[in-house]
């Protein structure tokens, strides 16, 4: 069989030219190589999504119960002026919790018994401020009584059941 010489020059030329399909082994190298790289990713990625956890201990390492509660205030019967009968001290306490209220408008709140005609006033002095748990205000009152008039001066808190407790009182000039 005698070829021309130039067949044979293409014939060797298609031989040596690269092929339109890969080998076999090249057939499935993008997706091996993208998988490869995804997972190397994911493995450099991990331990920055691990840290989720506490940092620390579990356990609150402060004993509680060993401070000693805050003692209570005193009473309010004793610091208003004993002129004032069970009525009397029933309208001005209530007009101290009108008064003090901390989202109040900070006026003056008048009280008045018709029976007794004994009457009062409770000013808020400054704003409301924490103490010991509790909201407290300073105020002055003015009492007047069938015994005379009584200034007074000094600061109440109120608990978590919302009630006034005269924490000091004394008397104004």
């Amino acid at each position: 069989m005698d070829l021309s010489p130039d067949y044979a020059r293409l014939l060797v030329r298609s031989r040596s030219l690269p092929s339109k399909t890969p080998p076999r082994g090249l057939l499935f190298f993008p997706l091996v190589h993208a998988a490869c790289v995804r997972a190397c990713l994911a493995a450099a990625l991990a331990p920055l999504f691990g840290c989720s956890g506490p940092l620390g201990p579990d356990v609150d390492m402060q004993a509680t119960g060993s401070i000693a509660p805050a003692p209570a205030p005193a009473p309010a019967k004793a610091a208003l002026p004993a002129a004032l009968d069970a009525e009397d001290r029933r309208r001005a306490l209530g007009a101290f919790g009108i008064a003090l209220d901390p989202q109040g408008n900070g006026a003056t709140v008048h009280w008045d018994n018709p029976v007794s005609k004994a009457h009062g006033m409770v000013t808020p002095v400054g704003f409301a401020y924490p103490d010991n748990g509790v909201i407290c205000r300073k105020f002055s009152a003015r009492f007047q009584t069938a015994a005379g008039v009584d200034s007074r001066a000094g600061a109440a808190c109120r608990d978590k059941d919302a009630d006034w407790t005269l924490k000091e009182i004394h008397k104004a000039d």
